[in-house]
């Protein structure tokens, strides 16, 4: 292994679509949601790191903007539930564009590409990964891994995140989104063990592509525990594409707005501030102006109306 020396200056004067991974093996589910709470703050040593792990233990890992018992990660979204052999994908980024041309409008669908080449050639299962716009991944037109991402606007740091369900379904119960089509596991699919090394390895060497690869140790993670805290239920609720979105103060009567949406964290922290004492009338501006302006990224919401909406509703509960 590389020392942190070492990788320190060899990223000083990599281009910068280099790609330093991280092959973590077997790590607790706890650690993992460390892990990803930390992508958006913590120093990079290349503008674009791969960090692979496999998940020791069950444990359900809930969005950063939800309500909901769990430990808390990172990106947004719904709660995704993890087992033993779940493969675990975090691409922590500088910029959206730092290893492919992308930008914050297209997070998922860039950097999902390669997972799919992966899955398709290791995944165990004889069939083609698809990706169709939501936030998972289809096997055999069963909904297999979770993908999604968190996004400061300000800084742009990125981070595409995935959770492949290897043995154990990634979601607690069916979901809308799912569109009638009941989620599986790679073993199912494939009526046999899947290699979650392979597995990992064929991922690794998909996002490295023919870029320039180092290896990186596992990245530092705060010691805080990372449960998601008890708050009160939302004061008003909304379904949208992803799931429920949700607005209502929280347990130190902070106003917030949050829910199954993946947002950048920073756009919907500002809009947070301002909703909670702004005019009715200039709501739906405000919206607009914090959600929709350009370098922030968005997704799982059809109308930013229901955003508007459901910060009204919950103003006047």
């Amino acid at each position: 292994m590389v020392s942190s020396y070492l990788l320190r200056e060899v990223a000083v004067s990599i281009m910068p679509t280099s790609l330093a991974v991280a092959l973590a093996g077997a790590q607790d589910a706890r650690v993992i949601a460390a892990s990803s709470r930390a992508s958006l703050d913590r120093a990079l040593r290349c503008a674009a790191e791969l960090s692979l792990a496999v998940v020791s233990d069950d444990a359900v890992l809930v969005g950063a903007f939800q309500r909901a018992t769990g430990l808390r990660r990172g990106s947004g979204g719904p709660e995704v539930r993890v087992g033993p052999g779940t493969v675990h994908v975090a691409l922590a980024l500088a910029h959206p564009a730092a290893l492919i041309p992308c930008d914050e409008k297209r997070i998922v669908n860039r950097h999902v590409r390669p997972l799919l080449r992966a899955l398709t050639r290791a995944g165990g299962t004889r069939a083609a990964a698809h990706y169709f716009g939501r936030d998972w991944i289809s096997v055999a037109h069963r909904p297999v891994a979770w993908v999604g991402f968190a996004h400061d606007a300000a800084t742009r740091r990125t981070l595409f995140e995935a959770f492949v369900a290897v043995r154990t379904p990634f979601a607690l119960t069916e979901r809308a989104s799912f569109l009638g089509r009941p989620q599986g596991t790679l073993e199912a699919l494939a009526g046999t063990a899947v290699d979650e090394g392979r597995l990992v390895q064929a991922i690794a060497d998909a996002y490295a592509g023919d870029t320039a690869s180092i290896p990186l140790d596992w990245p530092d993670a705060p010691s805080s525990a990372g449960d998601a805290s008890a708050e009160p239920p939302w004061a008003a609720v909304v379904d949208e594409a992803i799931g429920p979105l949700g607005a209502g103060r929280d347990a130190h009567g902070v106003f917030r707005v949050g829910g199954d949406l993946l947002v950048s964290r920073d756009a919907l922290a500002r809009l947070e501030a301002l909703a909670a004492t702004a005019p009715e009338d200039d709501l739906a501006r405000l919206v607009d102006e914090s959600l929709a302006s350009p370098g922030v990224a968005l997704d799982g919401v059809r109308s930013l109306a229901s955003v508007r909406d459901v910060i009204v509703a919950a103003r006047r509960s």
